[in-house]
């Protein structure tokens, strides 16, 4: 397949599985990982730290975002400048970068409060086991909802690359 050579399909190719990749990390989180603290027996520091060490390990997430988007948008820009379709690879790039702000505006405010919870934490606010629990369920939940935004990434950039 000669299209397979060129570097910008190449280019495109790693968004999608990028993008893909970043879905499939999403999903676990919401769908394996959270049910599973919720449904320990573990005391609420103990809960809240598991919910920290997921959260730390998950941390490449929305930087990798934001890398996978700047890439849609060059190859928006190189197929725009060409005359060829490049919308699909704007709207990848844009439903990767909104992984960011939602996160900071619906799921940042979770992300402190667990944190100050955490033992040692200066300024500490503990938090009861019924507390900790709603918010690391809120945070599954709202969470769950970041798995389409690169998702949708994914397929319009397979859409714009098949559309070639």
């Amino acid at each position: 397949m000669p299209f397979l050579s060129t570097p910008l399909t190449i280019s495109a190719t790693g968004s999608i599985v990028g993008s893909a990749w970043i879905s499939g990390g999403i999903g676990a989180l919401s769908i394996s990982t959270i049910p599973a603290l919720l449904q320990s027996n573990a005391r609420t520091d103990g809960l809240v730290r598991a919910w920290h060490t997921q959260f730390s390990r998950a941390l490449y997430i929305p930087s990798t975002a934001v890398v996978m988007a700047l890439n849609y948008f060059y190859l928006a820009y190189r197929h725009r400048s060409a005359g060829r379709e490049w919308r699909g690879y704007a709207g990848g790039g844009v439903a990767n970068l909104l992984l960011v702000p939602f996160t900071l505006a619906f799921i940042a405010g979770i992300n402190n409060k667990l944190i100050a919870s955490m033992s040692g934490t200066p300024g500490l606010d503990v938090l009861s086991r019924v507390s900790a629990t709603q918010l690391i369920k809120r945070w599954g939940d709202l969470n769950f909802y970041r798995i389409f935004m690169p998702l949708a990434g994914a397929a319009l950039g397979l859409w714009n690359l098949l559309s070639d």
